[in-house]
Protein backbone atom coordinates (compact mmCIF):
# COMPACT_ATOMS: atom_id res chain seq x y z
CA UNK A 1 0.00 0.00 0.00
CA UNK A 2 1.48 3.41 -1.00
CA UNK A 3 0.62 5.96 1.80
CA UNK A 4 0.52 9.78 0.58
CA UNK A 5 1.52 12.38 2.49
CA UNK A 6 -1.77 15.14 3.10
CA UNK A 7 -1.42 18.02 1.05
CA UNK A 8 -3.14 21.40 0.19
CA UNK A 9 -4.87 21.74 -2.82
CA UNK A 10 -2.55 24.40 -4.40
CA UNK A 11 0.51 22.71 -3.33
CA UNK A 12 1.33 22.19 -6.58
CA UNK A 13 1.88 24.76 -8.39
CA UNK A 14 1.38 23.90 -11.91
CA UNK A 15 -1.79 22.38 -11.44
CA UNK A 16 -3.60 24.34 -9.39
CA UNK A 17 -5.46 26.05 -12.11
CA UNK A 18 -6.03 22.86 -13.78
CA UNK A 19 -8.71 22.16 -10.64
CA UNK A 20 -10.70 24.41 -12.25
CA UNK A 21 -11.43 22.21 -15.44
CA UNK A 22 -12.77 19.08 -13.83
CA UNK A 23 -14.62 17.65 -11.17
CA UNK A 24 -12.74 14.65 -10.98
CA UNK A 25 -11.72 13.39 -7.53
CA UNK A 26 -7.69 13.94 -8.31
CA UNK A 27 -5.93 15.10 -4.87
CA UNK A 28 -3.73 12.15 -4.21
CA UNK A 29 -2.89 11.62 -8.09
CA UNK A 30 -1.96 15.39 -8.45
CA UNK A 31 0.98 14.47 -5.46
CA UNK A 32 2.18 11.82 -7.90
CA UNK A 33 2.44 13.95 -11.22
CA UNK A 34 4.01 16.89 -9.08
CA UNK A 35 6.61 14.38 -8.15
CA UNK A 36 6.91 12.96 -11.59
CA UNK A 37 7.85 16.45 -12.93
CA UNK A 38 10.32 17.02 -10.30
CA UNK A 39 12.27 13.50 -10.53
CA UNK A 40 11.34 11.51 -13.95
CA UNK A 41 13.03 12.41 -17.27
CA UNK A 42 10.85 14.87 -19.17
CA UNK A 43 11.94 13.56 -22.38
CA UNK A 44 10.67 10.00 -21.63
CA UNK A 45 7.33 10.82 -21.37
CA UNK A 46 4.39 12.27 -23.49
CA UNK A 47 1.69 12.79 -20.76
CA UNK A 48 -1.98 13.22 -21.96
CA UNK A 49 -3.91 14.12 -18.51
CA UNK A 50 -3.39 13.56 -14.64
CA UNK A 51 -4.29 9.81 -14.40
CA UNK A 52 -1.90 7.40 -11.98
CA UNK A 53 -2.51 4.29 -12.52
CA UNK A 54 -2.74 2.15 -9.00
CA UNK A 55 -4.96 -1.00 -10.04
CA UNK A 56 -5.66 -2.75 -13.17
CA UNK A 57 -7.49 -6.12 -14.33
CA UNK A 58 -8.63 -7.33 -17.75
CA UNK A 59 -9.66 -4.10 -19.21
CA UNK A 60 -9.95 -2.11 -16.61
CA UNK A 61 -7.51 0.74 -14.95
CA UNK A 62 -8.22 2.45 -11.42
CA UNK A 63 -6.16 5.38 -10.14
CA UNK A 64 -4.63 6.12 -7.18
CA UNK A 65 -7.89 8.03 -6.05
CA UNK A 66 -10.37 5.48 -7.23
CA UNK A 67 -11.41 6.45 -10.77
CA UNK A 68 -12.42 3.54 -12.59
CA UNK A 69 -11.84 3.59 -16.64
CA UNK A 70 -12.01 1.50 -19.31
CA UNK A 71 -8.51 1.36 -21.29
CA UNK A 72 -9.06 1.70 -25.05
CA UNK A 73 -4.98 2.18 -25.43
CA UNK A 74 -3.85 -0.88 -23.83
CA UNK A 75 -0.82 0.70 -22.26
CA UNK A 76 0.32 1.41 -26.19
CA UNK A 77 -1.33 -1.98 -27.30
CA UNK A 78 1.09 -3.70 -24.89
CA UNK A 79 -2.03 -5.48 -22.95
CA UNK A 80 -3.65 -7.51 -25.94
CA UNK A 81 -4.92 -10.39 -23.27
CA UNK A 82 -5.56 -7.60 -21.15
CA UNK A 83 -3.96 -6.31 -17.40
CA UNK A 84 -2.91 -9.20 -15.17
CA UNK A 85 -4.37 -12.25 -17.02
CA UNK A 86 -4.63 -14.85 -14.21
CA UNK A 87 -2.53 -17.09 -16.82
CA UNK A 88 0.23 -14.84 -16.81
CA UNK A 89 0.10 -14.09 -13.44
CA UNK A 90 0.25 -18.00 -12.41
CA UNK A 91 3.28 -18.73 -14.50
CA UNK A 92 5.42 -15.47 -13.42
CA UNK A 93 4.68 -17.10 -9.82
CA UNK A 94 5.57 -20.23 -10.46
CA UNK A 95 9.08 -19.63 -12.05
CA UNK A 96 9.79 -17.68 -9.25
CA UNK A 97 9.28 -20.46 -6.53
CA UNK A 98 12.57 -21.33 -8.22
CA UNK A 99 14.37 -19.48 -10.43
CA UNK A 100 14.61 -15.39 -11.12
CA UNK A 101 17.33 -16.33 -14.25
CA UNK A 102 20.87 -17.24 -15.39
CA UNK A 103 21.92 -15.92 -18.40
CA UNK A 104 21.58 -18.05 -21.27
CA UNK A 105 24.71 -16.62 -22.68
CA UNK A 106 26.87 -19.00 -20.32
CA UNK A 107 24.60 -21.44 -19.79
CA UNK A 108 20.58 -22.88 -20.42
CA UNK A 109 17.41 -21.98 -19.65
CA UNK A 110 13.98 -24.21 -20.15
CA UNK A 111 11.73 -21.52 -20.80
CA UNK A 112 13.87 -18.69 -23.72
CA UNK A 113 14.32 -22.09 -25.86
CA UNK A 114 10.64 -23.28 -25.96
CA UNK A 115 9.51 -19.81 -26.44
CA UNK A 116 11.89 -19.91 -29.32
CA UNK A 117 10.66 -22.73 -30.80
CA UNK A 118 7.11 -21.21 -30.44
CA UNK A 119 7.61 -17.90 -32.31
CA UNK A 120 9.72 -19.63 -35.14
CA UNK A 121 6.20 -21.83 -35.54
CA UNK A 122 3.77 -19.02 -35.10
CA UNK A 123 5.78 -16.75 -37.58
CA UNK A 124 5.04 -16.78 -41.39
CA UNK A 125 7.95 -18.36 -43.85
CA UNK A 126 9.09 -22.38 -44.13
CA UNK A 127 12.44 -21.34 -43.97
CA UNK A 128 14.70 -22.25 -41.27
CA UNK A 129 14.16 -19.59 -38.29
CA UNK A 130 16.22 -18.78 -35.30
CA UNK A 131 15.55 -15.98 -32.65
CA UNK A 132 17.37 -13.79 -30.73
CA UNK A 133 16.09 -11.65 -27.77
CA UNK A 134 15.44 -8.70 -26.38
CA UNK A 135 13.51 -6.05 -23.55
CA UNK A 136 12.17 -3.98 -25.74
CA UNK A 137 10.90 -3.36 -28.98
CA UNK A 138 13.77 -0.73 -29.86
CA UNK A 139 16.50 -3.22 -28.95
CA UNK A 140 15.04 -5.49 -31.01
CA UNK A 141 15.18 -3.10 -34.03
CA UNK A 142 18.91 -2.28 -33.09
CA UNK A 143 19.56 -6.45 -33.28
CA UNK A 144 17.92 -6.53 -36.47
CA UNK A 145 20.15 -3.74 -38.38
CA UNK A 146 23.25 -4.70 -37.03
CA UNK A 147 22.59 -8.47 -38.11
CA UNK A 148 21.30 -7.37 -41.70
CA UNK A 149 24.63 -5.26 -41.83
CA UNK A 150 26.42 -8.13 -40.57
CA UNK A 151 24.52 -10.10 -42.86
CA UNK A 152 25.23 -8.50 -46.04
CA UNK A 153 28.08 -6.31 -45.26
CA UNK A 154 26.26 -3.33 -46.41
CA UNK A 155 25.87 -0.15 -44.45
CA UNK A 156 22.77 1.51 -46.16
CA UNK A 157 19.34 1.35 -44.45
CA UNK A 158 16.02 2.58 -46.11
CA UNK A 159 13.21 2.97 -44.35
CA UNK A 160 10.20 5.22 -43.89
CA UNK A 161 8.85 8.90 -42.48
CA UNK A 162 6.77 9.15 -39.98
CA UNK A 163 7.75 5.57 -39.02
CA UNK A 164 8.36 5.00 -35.15
CA UNK A 165 10.73 2.21 -34.41
CA UNK A 166 12.09 3.03 -30.84
CA UNK A 167 14.33 5.59 -28.79
CA UNK A 168 17.33 3.48 -28.75
CA UNK A 169 20.74 5.05 -30.37
CA UNK A 170 20.03 2.80 -34.15
CA UNK A 171 16.34 2.77 -33.68
CA UNK A 172 15.84 6.41 -33.03
CA UNK A 173 18.22 6.97 -35.98
CA UNK A 174 15.87 5.03 -38.01
CA UNK A 175 12.58 6.53 -36.73
CA UNK A 176 10.99 8.99 -39.54
CA UNK A 177 7.90 10.72 -36.94
CA UNK A 178 10.79 12.19 -35.27
CA UNK A 179 11.83 15.74 -35.95
CA UNK A 180 15.40 15.35 -37.89
CA UNK A 181 16.91 19.07 -36.32
CA UNK A 182 16.51 18.13 -32.96
CA UNK A 183 18.08 14.62 -33.45
CA UNK A 184 21.05 16.30 -34.68
CA UNK A 185 22.34 16.90 -31.28
CA UNK A 186 22.77 12.92 -31.10
CA UNK A 187 24.56 12.84 -34.17
CA UNK A 188 22.11 9.82 -35.02
CA UNK A 189 23.35 7.31 -37.69
CA UNK A 190 24.04 8.65 -41.14
CA UNK A 191 23.41 6.42 -43.36
CA UNK A 192 19.90 5.84 -42.91
CA UNK A 193 17.24 7.54 -45.79
CA UNK A 194 13.40 7.82 -45.22
CA UNK A 195 11.00 7.15 -47.62
CA UNK A 196 7.38 8.57 -47.78
CA UNK A 197 5.16 5.65 -46.50
CA UNK A 198 2.09 4.95 -49.51
CA UNK A 199 -0.37 6.82 -46.74
CA UNK A 200 -3.86 6.90 -48.92
CA UNK A 201 -5.15 9.58 -46.72
CA UNK A 202 -2.81 11.90 -47.19
CA UNK A 203 0.15 11.66 -49.31
CA UNK A 204 2.71 14.19 -50.86
CA UNK A 205 1.42 13.30 -54.62
CA UNK A 206 -2.26 13.62 -54.04
CA UNK A 207 -3.03 10.55 -54.93
CA UNK A 208 -6.40 8.99 -53.82
CA UNK A 209 -5.17 5.44 -52.00
CA UNK A 210 -8.14 4.64 -51.89
CA UNK A 211 -9.66 4.47 -55.40
CA UNK A 212 -6.24 4.34 -56.94
CA UNK A 213 -4.15 2.17 -54.74
CA UNK A 214 -2.21 0.39 -57.04
CA UNK A 215 -0.78 4.01 -58.46
CA UNK A 216 -0.04 5.30 -54.52
CA UNK A 217 2.02 1.68 -53.81
CA UNK A 218 3.91 2.16 -57.42
CA UNK A 219 4.80 5.81 -57.05
CA UNK A 220 6.56 4.53 -53.64
CA UNK A 221 8.18 1.78 -54.57
CA UNK A 222 9.83 3.51 -57.74
CA UNK A 223 10.67 6.08 -55.86
CA UNK A 224 12.69 3.44 -53.74
CA UNK A 225 13.57 1.22 -56.18
CA UNK A 226 15.71 4.89 -57.55
CA UNK A 227 17.17 5.36 -53.88
CA UNK A 228 18.59 1.76 -54.12
CA UNK A 229 20.58 2.54 -57.59
CA UNK A 230 21.69 6.15 -56.87
CA UNK A 231 23.11 4.04 -53.52
CA UNK A 232 24.73 1.82 -56.13
CA UNK A 233 23.14 -1.42 -54.64
CA UNK A 234 24.60 -1.22 -51.01
CA UNK A 235 21.75 -1.50 -49.00
CA UNK A 236 21.59 -3.59 -46.19
CA UNK A 237 18.03 -3.42 -44.80
CA UNK A 238 14.38 -1.89 -45.57
CA UNK A 239 12.30 -1.56 -42.11
CA UNK A 240 8.77 -1.35 -42.56
CA UNK A 241 5.68 -0.92 -40.37
CA UNK A 242 3.27 -3.25 -42.49
CA UNK A 243 0.76 -0.96 -40.84
CA UNK A 244 2.49 2.33 -39.40
CA UNK A 245 1.27 3.04 -35.68
CA UNK A 246 2.48 5.67 -34.05
CA UNK A 247 2.17 7.77 -37.70
CA UNK A 248 -1.32 7.59 -37.03
CA UNK A 249 -2.54 3.96 -37.92
CA UNK A 250 -1.43 4.37 -41.83
CA UNK A 251 -2.77 1.42 -43.55
CA UNK A 252 -0.64 1.05 -47.17
CA UNK A 253 -2.53 -0.13 -50.17
CA UNK A 254 -2.34 -4.06 -50.28
CA UNK A 255 0.60 -4.56 -53.43
CA UNK A 256 3.12 -1.95 -51.03
CA UNK A 257 4.38 -4.76 -49.07
CA UNK A 258 3.89 -7.30 -51.72
CA UNK A 259 6.74 -4.80 -54.19
CA UNK A 260 8.66 -4.59 -50.88
CA UNK A 261 9.54 -8.02 -51.00
CA UNK A 262 10.10 -7.95 -54.62
CA UNK A 263 12.89 -5.22 -54.56
CA UNK A 264 14.16 -7.27 -51.55
CA UNK A 265 14.78 -10.05 -53.36
CA UNK A 266 16.12 -8.00 -56.45
CA UNK A 267 18.89 -6.46 -54.92
CA UNK A 268 19.32 -8.89 -52.11
CA UNK A 269 18.36 -6.39 -49.21
CA UNK A 270 17.14 -7.93 -46.02
CA UNK A 271 13.62 -6.77 -45.29
CA UNK A 272 12.70 -6.71 -41.98
CA UNK A 273 8.64 -6.06 -40.50
CA UNK A 274 8.77 -4.29 -37.54
CA UNK A 275 5.93 -6.24 -35.63
CA UNK A 276 6.08 -4.46 -31.95
CA UNK A 277 2.83 -2.87 -32.66
CA UNK A 278 0.66 -5.24 -35.40
CA UNK A 279 1.92 -8.44 -33.77
CA UNK A 280 0.77 -10.96 -31.47
CA UNK A 281 -2.79 -10.75 -33.07
CA UNK A 282 -3.71 -6.59 -32.91
CA UNK A 283 -4.78 -6.49 -36.37
CA UNK A 284 -6.99 -9.77 -36.62
CA UNK A 285 -3.73 -11.65 -37.46
CA UNK A 286 -1.20 -13.28 -35.89
CA UNK A 287 1.40 -11.00 -37.88
CA UNK A 288 0.13 -7.55 -39.88
CA UNK A 289 2.71 -8.89 -42.66
CA UNK A 290 -0.27 -11.89 -42.92
CA UNK A 291 -2.81 -9.48 -44.38
CA UNK A 292 -0.64 -8.80 -47.91
CA UNK A 293 0.57 -12.25 -48.01
CA UNK A 294 4.08 -10.95 -47.49
CA UNK A 295 6.95 -13.04 -45.42
CA UNK A 296 9.85 -10.99 -44.53
CA UNK A 297 13.27 -12.21 -43.67
CA UNK A 298 13.11 -10.96 -40.29
CA UNK A 299 10.03 -9.77 -37.80
CA UNK A 300 10.24 -7.73 -34.73
CA UNK A 301 8.27 -8.40 -31.90
CA UNK A 302 7.92 -6.97 -28.75
CA UNK A 303 5.11 -4.60 -26.56
CA UNK A 304 2.53 -7.46 -26.11
CA UNK A 305 4.72 -10.33 -26.58
CA UNK A 306 5.38 -9.96 -22.92
CA UNK A 307 1.72 -10.32 -21.78
CA UNK A 308 3.13 -7.20 -19.18
CA UNK A 309 6.63 -8.73 -18.69
CA UNK A 310 9.22 -6.95 -20.85
CA UNK A 311 10.59 -8.82 -24.12
CA UNK A 312 11.14 -8.40 -27.27
CA UNK A 313 12.25 -10.84 -29.83
CA UNK A 314 14.20 -10.25 -33.25
CA UNK A 315 12.57 -14.08 -35.83
CA UNK A 316 14.07 -14.78 -38.59
CA UNK A 317 16.07 -16.86 -40.94
CA UNK A 318 18.66 -18.54 -39.37
CA UNK A 319 21.95 -17.48 -41.97
CA UNK A 320 20.97 -14.34 -40.94
CA UNK A 321 20.35 -14.22 -37.17
CA UNK A 322 23.20 -15.87 -36.78
CA UNK A 323 25.63 -13.55 -38.50
CA UNK A 324 26.96 -10.79 -36.07
CA UNK A 325 30.37 -11.52 -34.31
CA UNK A 326 27.91 -11.14 -30.71
CA UNK A 327 24.25 -9.89 -30.54
CA UNK A 328 22.10 -9.94 -27.22
CA UNK A 329 22.57 -8.94 -23.46
CA UNK A 330 23.26 -10.47 -19.93
CA UNK A 331 19.20 -11.03 -19.10
CA UNK A 332 18.54 -11.82 -22.85
CA UNK A 333 15.64 -14.40 -23.20
CA UNK A 334 14.75 -14.19 -19.01
CA UNK A 335 13.41 -17.08 -17.52
CA UNK A 336 10.47 -14.73 -16.15
CA UNK A 337 9.65 -13.08 -18.99
CA UNK A 338 9.79 -15.57 -21.62
CA UNK A 339 7.68 -17.71 -19.32
CA UNK A 340 5.11 -14.69 -19.63
CA UNK A 341 5.03 -14.69 -23.32
CA UNK A 342 4.91 -18.62 -23.74
CA UNK A 343 1.64 -17.99 -21.13
CA UNK A 344 0.93 -14.81 -23.46
CA UNK A 345 0.64 -17.27 -26.92
CA UNK A 346 -1.24 -19.91 -25.06
CA UNK A 347 -4.16 -17.23 -24.22
CA UNK A 348 -3.81 -16.14 -27.61
CA UNK A 349 -4.39 -19.26 -28.85
CA UNK A 350 -7.07 -20.57 -26.19
CA UNK A 351 -9.42 -18.03 -26.19
CA UNK A 352 -9.21 -17.24 -30.10
CA UNK A 353 -8.04 -13.86 -29.60
CA UNK A 354 -6.72 -13.18 -33.40
CA UNK A 355 -10.29 -14.02 -34.32
CA UNK A 356 -11.87 -12.11 -32.22
CA UNK A 357 -9.77 -8.84 -32.75
CA UNK A 358 -10.80 -9.04 -36.36
CA UNK A 359 -14.66 -9.49 -35.43
CA UNK A 360 -14.39 -6.92 -32.76
CA UNK A 361 -12.54 -4.83 -35.31
CA UNK A 362 -14.92 -4.85 -38.14
CA UNK A 363 -17.47 -4.31 -35.39
CA UNK A 364 -15.56 -1.03 -34.30
CA UNK A 365 -14.30 0.64 -37.46
CA UNK A 366 -18.31 0.07 -38.75
CA UNK A 367 -19.51 2.42 -35.50
CA UNK A 368 -16.97 4.47 -35.93
CA UNK A 369 -17.54 5.45 -39.74
CA UNK A 370 -21.35 5.44 -38.80
CA UNK A 371 -19.92 8.55 -36.54
CA UNK A 372 -17.97 9.95 -39.40
CA UNK A 373 -21.22 10.54 -41.25
CA UNK A 374 -22.45 12.62 -38.35
CA UNK A 375 -19.69 14.83 -37.44
CA UNK A 376 -17.44 16.45 -39.81
CA UNK A 377 -14.45 16.76 -37.84
CA UNK A 378 -13.75 13.29 -38.44
CA UNK A 379 -11.48 13.00 -41.81
CA UNK A 380 -10.92 9.11 -42.15
CA UNK A 381 -11.71 6.23 -39.91
CA UNK A 382 -9.09 3.56 -40.84
CA UNK A 383 -7.33 0.50 -39.34
CA UNK A 384 -7.11 -3.47 -39.24
CA UNK A 385 -8.66 -5.77 -36.38
CA UNK A 386 -8.36 -3.90 -32.82
CA UNK A 387 -5.73 -1.25 -34.59
CA UNK A 388 -7.79 2.11 -35.52
CA UNK A 389 -7.09 5.19 -35.84
CA UNK A 390 -10.16 8.49 -36.01
CA UNK A 391 -8.83 11.09 -38.13
CA UNK A 392 -9.58 14.85 -36.55
CA UNK A 393 -9.66 17.54 -39.54
CA UNK A 394 -10.55 21.15 -39.13
CA UNK A 395 -11.79 20.76 -42.88
CA UNK A 396 -12.55 17.71 -44.49
CA UNK A 397 -11.85 19.17 -48.07
CA UNK A 398 -8.48 20.22 -47.19
CA UNK A 399 -7.69 17.52 -44.40
CA UNK A 400 -6.17 20.51 -42.63
CA UNK A 401 -5.30 18.37 -39.01
CA UNK A 402 -7.31 19.22 -35.97
CA UNK A 403 -4.94 18.48 -32.94
CA UNK A 404 -6.60 20.88 -30.06
CA UNK A 405 -9.59 19.26 -31.16
CA UNK A 406 -8.67 15.54 -31.13
CA UNK A 407 -6.81 15.98 -27.57
CA UNK A 408 -9.85 17.99 -25.88
CA UNK A 409 -11.94 14.71 -27.12
CA UNK A 410 -9.26 12.25 -25.14
CA UNK A 411 -9.71 14.98 -22.48
CA UNK A 412 -13.25 14.75 -22.17
CA UNK A 413 -13.37 10.87 -22.92
CA UNK A 414 -11.16 10.50 -19.86
CA UNK A 415 -13.16 12.41 -17.41
CA UNK A 416 -15.81 10.18 -18.52
CA UNK A 417 -13.81 7.29 -17.44
CA UNK A 418 -12.17 5.79 -21.15
CA UNK A 419 -8.86 5.80 -21.49
CA UNK A 420 -7.95 7.14 -25.75
CA UNK A 421 -4.84 9.16 -26.31
CA UNK A 422 -3.89 10.97 -29.41
CA UNK A 423 -0.94 10.12 -32.12
CA UNK A 424 0.37 9.81 -35.98
CA UNK A 425 2.39 12.27 -37.89
CA UNK A 426 0.39 15.89 -36.83
CA UNK A 427 -0.84 14.42 -33.82
CA UNK A 428 -4.34 14.69 -34.24
CA UNK A 429 -5.05 10.80 -34.57
CA UNK A 430 -7.24 9.19 -31.74
CA UNK A 431 -6.46 5.86 -30.70
CA UNK A 432 -8.23 2.97 -30.76
CA UNK A 433 -6.29 -0.48 -28.87
CA UNK A 434 -8.10 -1.97 -26.51
CA UNK A 435 -7.50 -5.60 -25.08
CA UNK A 436 -8.33 -8.11 -28.20
CA UNK A 437 -10.29 -9.79 -25.18
CA UNK A 438 -12.21 -6.45 -23.91
CA UNK A 439 -16.00 -7.61 -23.23
CA UNK A 440 -18.49 -6.60 -26.06
CA UNK A 441 -20.11 -4.86 -23.05
CA UNK A 442 -17.37 -2.16 -22.53
CA UNK A 443 -16.50 -1.82 -26.36
CA UNK A 444 -19.96 -0.86 -26.56
CA UNK A 445 -20.11 1.77 -23.43
CA UNK A 446 -16.23 3.17 -24.68
CA UNK A 447 -17.88 3.84 -27.90
CA UNK A 448 -20.49 5.79 -26.74
CA UNK A 449 -17.96 7.69 -24.42
CA UNK A 450 -16.08 8.68 -27.53
CA UNK A 451 -19.07 9.92 -29.05
CA UNK A 452 -20.27 11.85 -25.88
CA UNK A 453 -16.90 13.09 -26.33
CA UNK A 454 -17.08 14.38 -29.61
CA UNK A 455 -20.23 15.95 -28.95
CA UNK A 456 -19.26 17.74 -25.90
CA UNK A 457 -16.31 18.72 -27.58
CA UNK A 458 -18.10 20.37 -30.29
CA UNK A 459 -20.58 22.21 -27.76
CA UNK A 460 -17.80 24.31 -26.10
CA UNK A 461 -18.10 22.26 -23.16
CA UNK A 462 -14.25 21.57 -22.99
CA UNK A 463 -12.14 24.59 -22.52
CA UNK A 464 -9.23 25.33 -25.04
CA UNK A 465 -6.93 25.55 -21.87
CA UNK A 466 -7.18 22.28 -21.16
CA UNK A 467 -4.76 21.40 -24.20
CA UNK A 468 -1.85 23.36 -22.39
CA UNK A 469 -1.45 20.28 -19.88
CA UNK A 470 -1.46 17.86 -22.78
CA UNK A 471 2.01 17.02 -24.59
CA UNK A 472 1.14 14.07 -25.84
CA UNK A 473 2.19 14.02 -29.69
Amino acid sequence: MIFLSPLPRCFYPMWCEFLKFTSKRLEKSLEIVELDEKYICKPLSLKYYPLVVFRAEGDRVWDIDGNEYIDFISSGAAYNIGHRHPKVINAVKELLERNLNYTIGYFYEVEPVLLAKKLTEITPGAFKKKVAFGFTGSDAIDMSLVMARAYTRRKHIITFKSSYHGTTYAAMSITGILNRELLESIYPMREVYFIDYPDPYRNPWNIDGYSNPGELANTVLSLIEKKIKDLNNDVATIVFEPIQGDGGVIVPPSDFLRGLRELADKYNIVLVADEVQTGMGRTGKWWGVEHYNTIPDIIVSGKALGGGMPISAVIGKSDIIDSPPIIGFLHSGHAICASAALATISVIEEEKLVERARVLGDYVLKRLRELQEKYDIIGDVRGCGLMIGIDIVKNRETKEPDRATALKICWRAWEKGLIIMTFGKHGNVIRIAPPLNIPKIDLEKGLDIIEASIKDTLRGLVPDKVVEYMRGW
